[in-house]
């Protein structure tokens, strides 16, 4: 059965956005501890983008930056709302070893929710980043296909 975006052809995830407390504080964060490399950073305000957002005098800040030299994680910060409190978002990121990259997020003083923990077909852990966004970091078992169908 085709789903309702078959015929747009999707291609693959285009970026992910994270709202920031303190931009400066979570652009150090990316890059200490994925290697974030910055690709763009634009400021938008005026009379278009206080139409679109609905808020007279609105700017917002963005630094788009590249992990891992394919994942678009774009940082942003609003002069117009406070971030919201409640995460829901999960960016997860693969590894070749789970254990190594516990122990170098513990040596950087990263908190983490867990040990790596082994379940299904992977070994994985969630950290969160300093405006508490959770972030998973997972190895895919070499025998399983975990983008298969």
């Amino acid at each position: 059965m085709p789903h309702a975006l078959a015929a747009a052809g999707i291609a693959r995830m285009s970026h992910v956005s994270i709202e920031t407390a303190d931009l400066a504080r979570s652009l150090d964060f990316y890059r200490d501890i994925f290697g974030f490399q910055i690709i763009m950073e634009l400021e938008q305000k005026g009379p278009e983008f206080e139409e679109i957002v609905g808020v007279p005098g609105a700017s917002s800040k963005m630094i788009r930056g590249l992990i891992g030299g394919v994942a678009v994680v774009q940082l942003w910060s609003h002069d117009w709302r406070a971030p919201a409190r409640e995460k829901r978002t999960l960016m997860s990121f693969e590894v070749r070893d789970v254990h190594a990259a516990y122990r170098a997020l513990q040596a950087a003083g990263v908190p983490c929710g867990s040990e790596p923990v082994a379940f299904d077909n992977s070994t994985a852990f969630v950290m969160q980043d300093p405006d508490h966004h959770p972030i998973e970091i997972i190895q895919w078992q070499p025998d399983c296909a975990p983008y298969g169908g």
